[in-house]
């Protein structure tokens, strides 16, 4: 998994003074369309334009914003269904706003245990507490096989209207992933190439023309020793025609090497394979996934901010972000990423903040890591907590109390390749999650980003549209307004620091200044 980042910090390391953290800054955001929910209705099938997924039906751009659910550990079922209807569970995904569910799958539950009913197998792990559950909420999907349990829970989804990524996660159903599980890599003992294909053809065979079904990938985070760029080529590319030919709907949506972090390989030979308008890639981030010298999760508290999230940028660009770009661009979704729910972790936190100013700047498509609030049985523990869940332990409350404000932007479509709108920004604050809004003093401050106000970048003045207004600073340590006086100094403002991204201005004695939200209200100020 990897790291990405954005922020901003002035030109030079002193700069930034306690006065305010690099975190507190805002920054700019491209944006080409008016406000748009990623709420997409019964759309499909869908197909790729340049770097966009579309609505074959309208051509117009579907954002994917899912929502992880495990169903490909040893259960093979999805996780909940002890806790509550498979309704009420659908319901909470709704309600916080996703429009996806990457559902994940294990291969031998097509190609050995399909028939299975899963009240044995729930049996044989011993596991009567989760029985009991299921049996309460849920209680006609102890007499189904596997299939049929992810069937109903498919079924529920595609009733409210939400889209599923059917993601291939492991062969042998545990949980994922280490070098040595032999279950990483091509020709692994739990790999075989033909039963893989095999399995991902039954999949795609048995869910065709079921318009819940959206997408479908080919394997989680390939890994371990046996990694090598030939057999890369030479599976993947056999996998995608695979489901492309048997289901010619679906998005195939294709992983890289190294815990799905490195695609860069395919800059010097990209993939010679026909999917029509299909083909997808996809990518993970974590805080402790590294990027170039990046390596430990402990960089994100021992060195300066901005100098992680600028090198984290250009490395995930380099190894993954180039592909939206270019003549040649195709989509890229990042099917995984996640932070410790909880808020406890520093890491996480700075590297949520960074991670989701680079997703909300490229409007990528986007999956997070996880919908669930904890497991059946994980790794030989029973009824484990997932502390980067979205819903907490009783599967009824969110875990991270902030969750709507941090992620409203993210969840909604910002950019739109057919809109007239163009060359517009936002001013977004990203440690909260918020957007610029212009008071009855015309002074700026932070709120929902419902109301954000749009702002033109000429490179030196940014201007609130419709109006001839533009931001104006009045001195250090005071609240920053809109003004008429577009020709001061002080309304003037250039990106600054090492990301690129922070708005910086110059007062009377030549200092830099940025841009930032008073840590004592939302009163943004220099």
């Amino acid at each position: 998994k990897i790291n990405k980042s954005v922020l901003f910090h002035s030109k030079s390391q002193k700069m930034m003074t306690k006065a305010f953290q690099p975190l507190s800054l805002l920054l700019l955001v491209f944006i080409s369309s008016l406000h748009s929910s990623s709420k997409h209705a019964n759309a499909f099938p869908l197909s790729t334009q340049s770097r966009w997924i579309v609505d074959d039906s309208t051509n117009s751009r579907v954002k994917l914003v899912c929502g992880n659910w495990a169903g490909h550990l040893q259960p093979m079922i999805p996780e909940g269904l002890d806790r509550r209807p498979i309704k009420e569970l659908v319901g909470e995904i709704v309600k916080n706003n996703f429009n996806c569910v990457r559902l994940t799958y294990a291969i031998y539950m097509w190609t050995r245990h399909g028939n299975r009913i899963v009240n044995d197998t729930l049996n044989d792990l011993d596991l009567p507490e989760v029985v009991e559950g299921i049996s309460k909420y849920n209680p006609s999907v102890l007499k189904m096989t596997h299939i049929e349990a992810f069937d109903a829970v498919v079924d529920e989804i595609g009733s409210q209207n939400v889209n599923v990524l059917l993601d291939n996660h492991v062969s042998e159903a545990k949980w994922c992933c280490d070098d040595d599980d032999e279950n990483g890599f091509f020709h692994d003992r739990h790999f075989d190439p033909p039963e893989w294909i095999h399995g991902l053809t039954l999949a795609a065979k048995h869910f065709h023309e079921h318009h819940a079904i959206v997408a479908m990938s080919l394997r989680n985070e390939l890994h371990g020793p046996r990694q090598n760029q030939r057999d890369w080529y030479k599976y993947m590319s056999k996998g995608a025609l695979a489901i492309h030919k048997t289901n010619p709907n679906v998005l195939v949506v294709i992983s890289g090497l190294n815990y799905d972090t490195e695609l860069q390989f395919l800059r010097k030979k990209p993939m010679n394979i026909d999917l029509g308008k299909k083909m997808v890639y996809e990518t993970h981030l974590y805080s402790w996934s590294g990027i170039g010298t990046l390596k430990l999760k402990e960089i994100w508290t021992k060195q300066p901010l901005n100098r992680i999230c600028e090198n984290s940028i250009e490395g995930l660009d380099e190894r993954a972000g180039f592909l939206t770009t270019g003549e040649n661009a195709v989509p890229l979704i990042f099917t995984e990423f996640g932070f410790d729910q909880t808020g406890s972790t520093t890491e996480d936190n700075r590297f949520l903040t960074c991670l989701q100013t680079y997703l909300v700047g490229r409007d990528l498509d986007w999956g997070l890591w996880a919908f669930h609030g904890g497991y059946y049985l994980r790794e030989d523990k029973i009824h484990l907590d997932e502390s980067f869940g979205v819903v907490d332990s009783t599967w009824h409350k969110l875990r991270y109390p902030n969750f709507t404000d941090k992620f409203q932007l993210l969840q909604r479509k910002n950019q739109d390749p057919t809109s007239k709108h163009c060359n517009e920004y936002m001013m977004y604050h990203p440690l909260t999650g918020q957007c610029a809004q212009v008071n009855e003093n015309n002074e700026i401050e932070i709120g929902n980003c419902e109301n954000q106000k749009r702002w033109s970048y000429n490179g030196s003045q940014i201007i609130l549209s419709d109006s001839k207004k533009c931001l104006s600073a009045s001195g250090e340590g005071l609240p920053v307004s809109v003004s008429d006086d577009c020709e001061s100094k002080n309304s003037s403002w250039k990106t600054a620091s090492l990301s690129k991204l922070h708005l910086a201005t110059v007062d009377k004695n030549g200092k830099e200044l940025c841009l930032h939200k008073d840590s004592n209200s939302s009163v943004v100020m220099i």
